[in-house]
């Protein structure tokens, strides 16, 4: 059903993953101009590209998606929980991106590197798909205990 807690929780991954893919990573400055790394790339002053990818942008939003299609996936159980155990492995590499960028981010800039939103609220999304999983694995033994019964 998709009243259930992991739907809920899936549901706050998907709403994170998308923020986190729009959303700015960290602001540097070098050579005396304020440059944005954003999940569109790195964006210096007047908003000009000064390089980078989409590859976060286009990351964060696919896991977006396998969270919301994971959702309508309640009557495959299995499925649902691989599915949100690997979001959650994928969002923990997030992670890991993000600290390699912030160190990279760290040489090349001047003075101090300020941290965008995006960097606090990707663990918050790790840990509701992990939640999720571990819902759906409850309701399986459930599921399963009710068999023996019968």
């Amino acid at each position: 059903m998709i009243q259930r807690i992991q739907s809920l929780y899936l549901l706050i991954g998907a709403i994170i993953q998308a923020l986190f893919a729009t959303g700015t990573y960290f602001t540097y400055q070098k050579n005396g101009e304020n440059f944005i790394l954003s999940g569109y790339g790195t964006f210096g002053p007047n908003d000009i590209d000064a390089g980078g990818d989409m590859k976060s942008l286009i990351l964060g939003l696919g896991i977006a998606a396998l969270a919301i299609v994971t959702i309508f996936l309640f009557k495959n159980r299995k499925q649902q929980m691989k599915l949100s155990r690997f979001a959650g492995l994928v969002t923990f590499a997030e992670i890991i991106f993000i600290v390699v960028s912030y160190f990279n981010v760290k040489e090349i800039s001047e003075g101090d590197v300020d941290l965008g939103y995006c960097v606090f609220i990707v663990p918050i999304s790790t840990i509701a798909f992990f939640l999720a999983s571990k819902s759906v694995k409850k309701d399986d033994d459930l599921i399963k205990s009710v068999d023996r019964i019968r």
